[in-house]
């Protein structure tokens, strides 16, 4: 690794974090501002895609560009130092901050930058300290440049929108407010107040400004500005030639005289809102170092707070350490969407569908209490032709694409069943199936086949055809969403993979492509779907549908021969074309009868994919081309495998145990990378594969084309612990943080979105895998799960997951925080079982071939301390 770790708290340090390229993230608790940081203090800061505060920063913009807050000059005698340039850097990294500390010849400079966790603004503190044994005369001046536009003003029309700034000086900085916010599909009046603010010390304002990079530069350029080489004065009040410009906070303080061990502190306060007075009140909470100083333990505090619902111990404070950046990984993608880090530069801000439920498993663990509303405010995006919008914005408002493209994901439908149950089972909870939600209603019909001309809505809601918003229970959403896939088949009467799935490289088979690697999980979904109904059979036997949703539980009236494609497509057809316009009216049907009807729809799926999609070099096929060619296999002298279809096939239930050995035996042949120690997406195909998708375009070894990607790699794990590998499970799940520890990562703690051809970390913070690393690491490795409210205990740990003897893990159920201790005697199998297990001192008695602990009882026992011992 790249870090060395300094408390138990996750504080690391790096030294010369330069040559890594890397960023951190930078937030409040709401994600109100949202910023990024390099070692070298670059990034950005921003509210949203239409207000940056400082100009927008990809990854490459993170080591070359200048305009950004990154300078702060310091003439000292003759000599100028330049806190951009390295001088024997090192950088610590915190909950959540970043400090930056230079050593020059004489000078020792610390540069810290957080958010505070109730402000909207970003805090740099300045200090430098004279280490030298002479007095030392230094005259300091800040510059940070100010964006104050919208993130397409960088390549549209970039000169014209500075037109539009106008600048204030004030006592203690400078406040940029653009007349107009320009669209020419409509300008707009712009309200956003930019603000930089500074001082040195106990509040001593600057004593000028360069409010313009005109007034800054003047005959010299960033590298060489007049006004830092040059005795060029300061302006101490505004004048008509700073409108119009590009602005800056180039802010010159006092010169002073440092004597030996002497330090001095300068401090900014940056952000943007639309009320002046509250950016007064801001700066009112942070005019002073004590009050930043304050600030700073307040926010270290709150984020040690919010992860403390769930912490592991396993005597291993690397691993320790690293598990907290992970924890912390879903509430930053909660905040930030998947977009606004240098990475993710193709957002617009908002987190897309499968984001949502998948981080919600991390989020049931951590923000429990949160969990159901944030559940019932996702099904809402759900449409009645079982698609759904594919992002929610950070005002929790739908959409139905980022990029206004008519499209549709054909995995979306099996993640908020997965998420749901787990919140069902965490919570006791069966009657959230009965709880009545809106569907989301747009232009889009049929799933992505028609567009409604005519719609004129000025909400999302689904309509009857009365004019009332219909509303359905959630039970009647996941059945919408299942139940349509799988009349949605193409001709080999598989699933229809539609304009992508999972894996969203595979764009280019919207016609005739087929995914059985998500069939699978829509069969397991199925199954999965009957035993909540059964459980549900305690509060009703019956339950109302959608009158037009019978069409498709055919079981019920009039059966469909399920081996015939185009009668699932007919009848498929029947439905949306019936639910353009529904009727509104619910029908009440038997909970049996519709067990019954699922039962036999996944009984098919199973047997059908897996006798037609096992191939026989001991693998499943996940896909067929938009040719209706069979993706994987061996064509010509290649051999095409990808881990996707692999990882469902095990995890649905569908592979049987044989096929289950023989698929791991051509995952370890085929996928796994001996160098690296990795699990790749799949094989190299060798060329361009316009029938499938955008995938095969990329360099093999990155992104969708054969990385290292997490989260299918953590999902391999899962499944193979699900269903009892528990060795296999281990070396999957081990090899993700032995990568990412790996030197040759060059990366922070942190889970990334994949390790490239050279074991680089790419894609940081903003990822799905750190949701399933957490699920798993508690569910399957620990074996900690819920049973409709009660604990069952059923650990999957091997010899090596043990540092010292024991393993503690600590969680919340209901607010009550519960411990179990694993204790562990030295062994020579492969994997431990449990010899006994004790809560508080009631031995707890294995039943139905496991040992379970009531949820009454864990939460009136006040001993909420479990043991386990295995050998």
């Amino acid at each position: 690794m790249i870090y060395k770790f300094k408390d138990t708290n996750g504080t690391f340090t790096v030294e010369n974090p330069q040559k890594y390229n890397l960023y951190f993230p930078l937030t409040n608790a709401k994600g109100t501002l949202l910023s990024s940081i390099s070692p070298n203090l670059a990034g950005d800061i921003k509210e949203d895609n239409e207000h940056f505060l400082m100009q927008p920063a990809g990854i490459e913009d993170v080591r070359n560009n200048l305009l950004c807050r990154r300078e702060f000059f310091i003439k000292k005698d003759d000599e100028i130092i330049r806190c951009s340039y390295p001088y024997k850097d090192t950088v610590e990294c915190g909950l959540l901050y970043q400090k930056v500390t230079k050593r020059t010849k004489d000078l020792r400079i610390e540069i810290l930058n957080f958010i505070p966790h109730n402000l909207k603004a970003e805090v740099m503190q300045v200090t430098m300290q004279n280490t030298s044994k002479k007095e030392l005369r230094v005259t300091s001046t800040s510059f940070i440049p100010i964006f104050a536009r919208a993130e397409k003003n960088l390549r549209d029309h970039r000169h014209v929108t500075s037109l539009l700034n106008r600048v204030e000086l004030d006592k203690y900085g400078i406040l940029v407010k653009p007349t107009m916010i320009f669209d020419e599909r409509g300008h707009k009046v712009n309200e956003t107040i930019y603000f930089i603010l500074g001082y040195e010390g106990q509040k001593i304002a600057p004593s000028g400004q360069f409010p313009t990079f005109d007034y800054f530069f003047q005959e010299g350029d960033l590298i060489k500005p007049d006004a830092i080489e040059k005795d060029i004065k300061p302006a101490n009040e505004k004048k008509a030639e700073f409108d119009g410009k590009e602005a800056c906070a180039a802010f010159r303080f006092k010169e002073r005289i440092l004597k030996p061990g002497q330090i001095s502190t300068f401090l900014f306060i940056m952000g943007m809102d639309e009320n002046i007075k509250n950016i007064r009140n801001t700066f009112s909470k942070l005019d002073s170092p004590q009050k930043i100083k304050n600030a700073f333990q307040d926010t270290k505090n709150y984020w040690t707070g919010h992860l403390s619902n769930l912490s592991f111990d396993f005597k291993d404070d690397a691993y320790n350490n690293w598990l907290i950046w992970v924890k912390l990984q879903p509430t930053l993608r909660k905040l930030f969407g998947c977009s606004f880090l240098p990475h993710f530069d193709y957002g617009k801000g908002g987190r897309g569908w499968r984001d949502l439920w998948q981080d919600a498993l991390a989020l049931l663990l951590t923000e429990n209490t949160k969990a159901k509303e944030l559940i019932l405010h996702n099904f809402k995006g759900v449409r009645i032709d079982g698609s759904n919008a594919t992002v929610i914005t950070n005002k929790g408002e739908f959409i139905p694409d980022r990029n206004c493209i008519s499209r549709v994901w054909m995995d979306h439908g099996i993640w908020p069943y997965l998420t749901l149950s787990s919140y069902i089972h965490k919570n006791a909870d069966l009657k959230i199936l009965l709880e009545e939600l809106s569907y989301f209603r747009d232009c889009q019909l049929k799933r992505a086949k028609e567009i409604d001309a005519g719609f004129k809505q000025k909400d999302t809601f689904l309509r009857a055809r009365n004019g009332k918003v219909y509303k359905g229970s959630v039970v009647e959403h996941i059945l919408a969403q299942t139940v349509v896939q799988f009349f949605n088949v193409g001709s080999h009467n598989i699933i229809r993979l539609e304009n992508a799935d999972w894996n969203d490289g595979l764009d280019m088979a919207a016609q005739n492509g087929e995914s059985s690697a998500f069939s699978f999980m829509y069969a397991h979904n199925l199954t999965g779907i009957c035993k909540l109904l059964n459980g549900l059979k305690t509060k009703t036997k019956s339950i109302s549908l959608l009158k037009e949703l019978k069409i498709l539980l055919d079981r019920l009236d009039k059966p469909v021969n399920y081996a015939n494609y185009k009668e699932k497509q007919k009848r498929l057809e029947e439905y949306l074309e019936k639910t353009k316009n529904i009727s509104g009216e619910k029908v009440k049907i038997d909970i049996d009868d519709i067990v019954r009807d699922l039962e036999e729809k996944s009984k098919h799926m199973n047997n059908w994919l897996r006798k037609n999609e096992w191939l026989h070099p001991g693998f499943f096929n996940g896909y067929y081309d938009n040719k209706k060619k069979q993706v994987e296999g061996r064509h010509d002298k290649t051999m095409r495998m990808m881990l996707v279809p692999q990882v469902f096939a095990i995890m649905s239930g569908v592979a049987s145990n044989e096929q289950i050995k023989n698929t791991w035996a051509s995952i370890k042949k085929h996928l796994y990378d001996k160098k690296l120690k990795g699990f790749r997406l799949n094989t190299d195909f060798g060329s361009l594969y316009l029938e499938l998708g955008r995938a095969f375009g990329f360099s093999y070894g990155d992104k969708e084309n054969g990385a290292i990607f997490n989260h299918m790699v953590i999902m391999l794990a899962n499944s193979l612990y699900c269903r009892g590998f528990i060795k296999e499970g281990h070396e999957a799940m081990d090899s993700i943080y032995n990568m990412s520890i790996n030197e040759q990562a060059k990366i922070y703690p942190v889970l990334p979105e994949y390790f490239n051809r050279q074991g680089r970390g790419l894609y940081l913070y903003l990822t799905g895998s750190s949701s399933w690393y957490i699920h798993t690491l508690l569910e399957e490795t620990l074996g900690i799960k819920f049973n409709y409210g009660d604990l069952v205990i059923e650990p999957k740990l091997v010899p090596q997951n043990f540092s010292r003897n024991t393993i503690e893990v600590k969680f919340a159920l209901s607010g009550s925080p519960i411990r179990v201790i694993f204790s562990a005697a030295k062994t020579s199998r492969p994997f431990y079982e449990i010899k006994e297990i004790f809560f508080g001192k009631t031995k707890i008695i294995k039943e139905n071939s496991r040992f379970s602990i009531r949820r009454k009882d864990l939460l009136e026992n006040p001993d909420k301390i479990i043991k386990v011992h295995l050998h």
